[in-house]
């Protein structure tokens, strides 16, 4: 027996030896020394960054009397806490969106602040947000306060700003853009031909135009005409603001536009502005409007400018009977940015809305006993179909525990659409960009670029499909009709989803569908949203909707969490137990250096050398290529709008 089962065990092929019988060992020692190491290093990198944070750490403030709230918007406005860890060495502001609107409301009834200092500078936000700041200033000047405007050059949004001000001053030196709204959009097409590139782009329907830039040099008729409604809005929208705030005849007002660029004199002459003054000038006569005449040794008598980030930092108290309880709270979840698969740069500004983080905040925010109603704040231009699938499920859960609102900012479309459709009320800004319910194919192919640089390609496969769609082989008229039956179920679930979310038949939504893009007016009036309002218009029908007199205060919790500059550093580097909430961005932009031969400072250089359109252009076709990566289909709008 003992011969048989030796005989019938498999030999060792020539040349194998049995493995050395080694002694018992002591493998834990060099273990127990690594992790030690470790430990000693984590603990000195954590110890050295607490130490850096406490020399940026400023004290808390405390608002004066006869204090001016200042506001300087910054570049880079969002609606969401920052947690970039450099953000004390850039121009991005700390204060959100909803800090200012709440800045101004609280000044309002605040006995500290005597008025409010607008100085105009540019900054990232579309019109349905700078019209609800406008709003907040209109109400501010039912106090009986000032407000005074000071804009050294800029354009209509920048004047737009200002018009709810008593006085509009300039320098004489100073000039506006006024000459009506405009965009302007990059195409690719020629620079692909030269390369031997083509894009094969499958838009559903007429009007999704998101791969035109890839595909052709110009707009599509049916872009353009959509494009159009949109400026045509904000033309009105403008006019009638200057109408109603400089009390100035229509007419003039559209002779103005027409014309164009205007300096300080031509402005002032017109009605448009009241006084010449630089700056410094301007916050001289601040200080005498507060104290009346002063001497130089009023020493105490001195302009006190406040921040709206300092300014949330001292709010006046809320008594308590005019606080609603602590078992009706409200939370807000911020989803701003391209709808994508990771989170983005800890480096960047740029806000990406990614499922792992969206899926924790809405069931944070289900789970709170305290919380009894959620506001779903959403600014995005859409992008990956999966993750706004999953986003949305979440919330089709979550709506089944307590009641969730959206509340659309300056755009909400396609993916930004999907996303909160399932919500039980919609509210929407009436210049909100919403709809554009559709989805594209974008696949590129290199064919081309092969033959020019005589590179030739062969194949291999083990099945008749296996090579179908390859990049670097021309597509066949079936391979683009499996595209085509690729993305057509999609784009009808999409439809049959929000027959579904807005109580319509499957041809009553496809006829809103077609990619079309619609402002938050125009997708009232066809029942794609509820109601046309802001972001604290939302807050006040929640407020009703969980039984808090209008009247009242209520609490708000603020999802993604602020961070402080330390605890986000940490976050980066993976000493913090959340630092698995975003990632360091998609591989397209990570190796966006390496893919062109050239170094990161090029990169860096070159980039910021671009205009701001031209960098806000750049930054949505690189998000649209990065999601490329992983799908095939995606649900973004025609394009990045910048409106001016």
């Amino acid at each position: 027996m003992a011969d048989n089962q030796a005989q019938s065990a498999p030999q060792m092929p020539p040349g194998y030896y049995p493995p050395y019988q080694q002694k018992k060992s002591r493998w834990w020692i060099p273990v127990v020394i690594v992790v030690g190491v470790l430990i000693v290093f984590f603990s000195i990198i954590i110890g050295i960054f607490s130490a850096i944070g406490s020399s940026f750490s400023k004290e808390p403030f405390t608002v004066k009397d006869n204090s001016v709230l200042y506001l300087d918007f910054g570049k880079v406005v969002g609606e969401s806490p920052s947690n970039n860890p450099f953000n004390f060495l850039g121009e991005e502001s700390h204060a959100t969106f909803f800090d200012i609107l709440t800045a101004i409301k609280a000044a309002k009834d605040d006995n500290r602040i005597k008025g409010i200092f607008f100085k105009s500078t540019p900054n990232n936000m579309g019109l349905a947000r700078a019209n609800e700041i406008q709003n907040a200033l209109k109400d501010f000047k039912q106090s009986g306060k000032f407000i005074y405007a000071y804009i050294e050059t800029g354009r209509e949004q920048d004047y737009y700003f200002a018009l709810p001000a008593d006085k509009i001053y300039m320098p004489s030196e100073g000039i506006l853009e006024m000459n009506g709204f405009g965009g302007a959009s990059m195409f690719l097409k020629g620079f692909f031909d030269k390369l031997g590139i083509e894009f094969y782009v499958l838009g559903f329907e007429d009007f999704k135009s998101a791969g035109e830039s890839l595909s052709r040099k110009n707009f599509s008729d049916s872009s353009r005409y959509q494009l159009q409604v949109i400026l045509n809005q904000r033309l009105k929208m403008f006019v009638d603001a200057v109408v109603d705030f400089r009390k100035m005849d229509r007419k003039l007002v559209m002779d103005v536009l027409n014309r164009g660029v205007y300096s300080a004199d031509s402005l002032k002459a017109l009605g448009f502005i009241d006084e010449f003054a630089q700056e410094s000038d301007v916050k001289d006569m601040l200080k005498e409007k507060i104290f009346g005449k002063t001497k130089p040794d009023d020493k105490d008598k001195k302009l006190r400018l406040v921040s709206v980030s300092n300014y949330t930092d001292d709010l006046p108290e809320v008594k308590k009977e005019n606080l609603a309880s602590e078992k009706n709270q409200i939370a807000i979840i911020f989803a701003e940015g391209s709808v994508m698969d990771e989170g983005g740069s800890p480096f960047s500004s740029e806000k990406v809305i990614c499922t792992k983080e969206m899926v924790k905040y809405l069931k944070k925010a289900r789970e709170d006993k305290d919380v009894k109603a959620i506001i779903l704040r959403i600014n995005s231009p859409g992008g990956s179909v999966i993750t706004s699938d999953a986003i949305r499920d979440e919330i089709i859960k979550t709506k089944k525990v307590k009641p969730i609102f959206a509340s659309m900012g300056d755009i909400a479309g396609s993916g930004g659409y999907y996303i909160p459709m399932a919500c039980d009320t919609i509210i929407a800004h009436p210049a909100t960009i919403t709809g554009s319910i559709g989805v594209i194919l974008a696949v590129p192919n290199f064919h081309g670029l092969l033959n020019k640089l005589d590179i030739t390609v062969d194949t291999i496969s083990s099945n008749p499909g296996a090579n179908s769609l390859n990049g670097l082989l021309p597509y066949s008229d079936v391979e683009k009709k499996k595209l085509y039956n690729i993305g057509k179920p999609i784009y009808d679930r999409f439809i049959q989803k929000v027959a579904q979310h807005r109580h319509k038949t499957f041809e009553e939504a496809h006829a809103l569908a077609k990619g079309r893009v619609w402002t938050g007016e125009d997708a009232l009036k066809r029942g794609l949203v509820d109601v046309n309002g802001g972001l604290f218009d939302a807050i006040s029908i929640v407020k009703k909707r969980i039984g808090v007199p209008e009247k009242m205060k209520v609490r708000v919790k603020i999802y993604p969490e602020p961070v402080d500059e330390v605890t986000a550093l940490l976050r980066m580097f993976g000493f913090e137990k959340e630092n698995d909430d975003a990632s360091t961005g998609n591989f397209f932009k990570k190796n966006l250096s390496a893919i062109f031969g050239v170094s990161r400072d090029d990169v860096y250089y070159f980039y910021n050398s671009m205009p701001d359109g031209m960098k806000q252009q750049v930054n949505y076709m690189l998000d649209i290529l990065g999601i490329s990566q992983k799908e095939r289909v995606i649900m973004a709008m025609p394009y990045y709008m910048d409106i001016n």
